[in-house]
């Protein structure tokens, strides 16, 4: 039995899939055109991109003085089509359409599309809508009844009727073509109902989210009355200003009232009158053109906006100008913070924190003042840049006069207020701000961390010189205890062993009988070694940097030398010294020298009494002069000693010239000059 089901069933598929071809080839003979639904569901499902596709409906609305558009509408839903032909259709014409089906900015319409009429019919049932059902794209595309309280009516060229209608908790545009024979003033505050198509007309493109909706009527027979106004606003006593939204017994949505004040400010469409008691928000048509001081009544419908009052659709009435302004109530902050002063024109008192300049649609901007007072911060909004206000400064306490604008939160509570500030005269400075205002203390601060910055980093830069010539110091010190003690060495170890060898060498003598004349010659030879090798060694001593320098200048070192070298003695020293600055190493250490030998040699072979050293430096030349009272010169030094021989050759490397000079009247002097070059830097150093 199962064998046989398994086969029957298989049948039983292609035999109803054939009914079905069937069925679908003699209804596409008719029409297989797809719904406005199918289209709508193409349209908004996964990735789209535009089709070409085909539909029929009959039109529901259709005006060329509006463009080239018209709306159909189906059993299943309602769509916008736009025609490239000359003529579009007419209402209620049943229409065949070909066209290229795109999302729309809210929702999918065919565009670039043809069309053809095939016959008339009854537009289709209206559906029963609400203002709130209509924003949220309930009835996007369809017949709609739309029941309201006109607010504001106009007639807008060529011939179109445009109506602002309160329709439960939303206020909506309504469009009826060919109305241009309506009389605006006569609609205002009647109870109507419509008869239209919902079309969406803004929308943001990219999140494709609906922003606002219109209904679009046909003629003035799908705009009907229902209920008007009970009596003329204009007829009925003015209301003070602090009554206007109190309750009154057998108030209907469409009953005005009229109100009488001056305007104190007006901003975004909205101006703020007052009694001199009491201030009112009202918004209405003409608002703009009204300046502060104008005297004016006015008649709309109260209304409340975020759960604060205001006037709404308002009609103005100029009134004479008494000549009086009306001036502003000095109020506490916990009376404005309360939310009771909403409106008003009111005086307040705050210490300026800090002030922050705002752009604005006119491109005036605006001045932000943020005020604290004992019960938080309130700002006061001035346009402009409030160039006139003198001593505006932070910390200067303020009196600002101005609208005092409540917020509240999403149950009606007040949570603040600001002020709106008419003008600069409306600032006044009650006391200046202190010198040291929060911006002049961050200023000071500024500069006292700049201060304190840099001092840091001459500290660090000093500190850093110092360490390295402290490390310099360290360095010349153990380069000199090095040098003195390499000296001692060469003077304790090697000088005295070449002196042992030349005395051995010479205690033989170049006469001994028993040597031969080969020998004689070997020893000569040594003998003359030994005293060059001696020579050089005490030269190089005496190369050696004196250690009298690195404590002294040259003139104290002089003068050390030679009074260490009288000591004991009836000699006196003279030391004469004019000195620009100190010279190079290599050209002191060799005068130093100079003047020594010359010293030693006035002390031991010329028996003077007194020693004159003159030391004489300029940016040219170095002079060192050493004279005496001596007998003169006597003799040269002997050879590897330092004589005038040394003495010119030390002179000869600084690149200066030695003279010695006997005086007429007894006496030597030794005069050494060293040209200088660059300052104090001599070539060859």
């Amino acid at each position: 039995m199962s064998r046989f089901l398994f086969i029957l069933f298989p049948l039983r598929v292609l035999v109803a899939c054939g009914w079905a071809a069937a069925c679908v080839g003699a209804g596409a003979a008719e029409s297989t055109l797809p719904k406005v639904r199918e289209l709508q569901v193409m349209a908004t499902t996964g990735s789209f991109t535009p089709v070409t596709v085909k539909t029929k409906g009959i039109v529901t609305w259709a005006d060329p003085a509006q463009g080239k558009y018209f709306q159909i509408q189906d059993d299943t839903g309602g769509m916008r089509v736009e025609f490239t032909g000359a003529d579009g259709p007419k209402v209620r014409d049943l229409v065949e359409v070909e066209g290229k089906l795109e999302r729309g900015p809210y929702a999918p319409v065919i565009s670039a599309a043809t069309f053809v009429v095939t016959g008339t019919g009854e537009r289709p049932k209206w559906e029963n809508a609400s203002g709130g059902g209509l924003l949220n794209g309930e009835y996007n595309g369809l017949l709609v009844d739309v029941h309201g309280f006109v607010r504001s009516a106009e007639i807008v060229p060529p011939n179109v009727f445009v109506v602002l209608l309160s329709s439960g908790s939303a206020r909506i545009t309504v469009r009826v073509s060919n109305g241009g024979g309506m009389d605006p003033k006569r609609w205002i505050a009647r109870q109507v109902y419509l008869r239209g198509v919902a079309v969406p007309v803004r929308a943001r493109s990219s999140l494709r989210q609906l922003v606002d909706v219109e209904v679009h009527g046909v003629s003035p027979e799908d705009f009907v009355e229902i209920g008007k106004e009970p009596a003329d606003p204009w007829a009925k006593p003015v209301m003070p200003l602090h009554e206007a939204f109190q309750y009154r017994p057998a108030v209907s949505r469409s009953d005005r009232i009229r109100v009488r004040g001056q305007v104190v400010y007006h901003r975004n469409g909205i101006v703020f009158l007052n009694d001199g008691n009491s201030g009112i928000a009202v918004r209405g048509a003409g608002a703009d053109k009204l300046k502060p001081g104008d005297e004016v009544e006015a008649v709309g419908f109260p209304d409340l906006e975020d759960f604060l009052p205001v006037l709404s659709d308002a009609v103005f009435a100029p009134l004479p100008s008494e000549g009086v302004n009306v001036q502003p109530k000095p109020m506490s902050i916990e009376s404005l913070q309360g939310g009771l002063e909403h409106a008003a024109f009111v005086t307040a008192r705050g210490r300026l924190l800090d002030r922050l300049q705002t752009p604005s649609e006119d491109g005036r901007g605006v001045l932000v003042l943020a005020l604290n007072t004992p019960r938080g911060v309130f700002t006061a909004e001035l346009e402009g840049e409030g160039a006139g206000i003198p001593n505006l400064e932070e910390g200067a306490t303020l009196d600002v006069s101005g609208i005092c604008l409540v917020s509240v939160d999403g149950v009606g509570t007040p949570t603040s207020f600001k002020i709106l500030v008419p003008g600069p005269g409306q600032v006044t400075v009650v006391e200046r701000a202190s010198f040291f205002t929060v911006k002049r203390l961050l200023v000071m601060l500024s500069v006292a961390l700049g201060v304190l910055l840099a001092v840091i980093l001459f500290a660090y830069l000093i500190s850093r010189r110092n360490l390295r010539l402290a490390a310099e110091m360290r360095e010349r010190t153990a380069v000199t205890a090095e040098r003195n003690r390499l000296a001692r060495d060469l003077h304790d170890t090697l000088e005295q062993g070449l002196t042992g060898i030349h005395l051995r060498v010479h205690s033989i003598g170049p006469d001994e009988a028993d040597a031969s004349p080969e020998t004689r010659e070997h020893l000569q030879a040594v003998e003359s070694l030994v005293r060059q090798c001696h020579a050089e060694m005490r030269q190089s001593i005496w190369n050696l940097r004196s250690v009298a320098l690195e404590k002294f200048d040259l003139a104290e070192a002089l003068e050390r030398a030679a009074k260490s070298l009288t000591l004991g003695s009836h000699i006196r020293v003279d030391v004469r010294q004019s000195v620009s600055g100190r010279l190079p190493a290599l050209v002191e250490d060799n005068l130093l020298r100079i003047g020594q030998e010359a010293i030693t040699n006035a002390v031991k072979h010329a028996d003077a009494s007194v020693i004159a050293i003159d030391l004489q430096v300029t940016a040219g030349r170095a002079v060192l002069s050493v004279a005496d009272d001596g007998g003169g010169i006597r003799k040269a030094a002997a050879p590897g000693h330092f004589g005038l021989t040394g003495m010119h050759e030390r002179a000869q490397r600084i690149g200066g010239t030695l003279r010695v000079d006997s005086n007429s009247q007894g006496g030597t002097t030794v005069e050494v000059e060293v040209p200088l070059h660059n300052g104090h830097e001599n070539p060859k150093t």
